[in-house]
């Protein structure tokens, strides 16, 4: 049960990195690092980590679909996680 709760967690962190770097690649000319730098100072890397974490919703409810609640619970544990680091971006900002 926790090993599916953890995996939870991996897919739903993988899935936010794919689409901050989908997202990354498609609206910016520069390369991942730089742009990364540039919404940090310009105060938008909070933005860009929400817009990428928008892939998880229908990996949940593929999951709940699917009946594997635990694995659910492990993606929507790494959200909450991830709205921490968005607080804590925006009182650094």
């Amino acid at each position: 049960m926790i090993k599916k709760k953890i995996l939870g967690f991996v897919l739903g962190t993988t899935a936010t990195l794919v689409g901050i770097i989908f997202f990354t690649l498609i609206f910016s000319a520069e390369s991942i690092s730089n742009s990364l730098k540039s919404l940090f100072i310009q105060k938008k890397l909070g933005a860009l980590i929400s817009i990428g974490s928008l892939t998880n919703i229908p990996l949940f409810f593929i999951l709940l679909k699917l009946n594997k609640i635990n694995y659910a619970y492990g993606l929507i544990s790494s959200l909450l996680i991830l709205v921490f680091i968005i607080v804590v971006l925006k009182f650094i900002e």
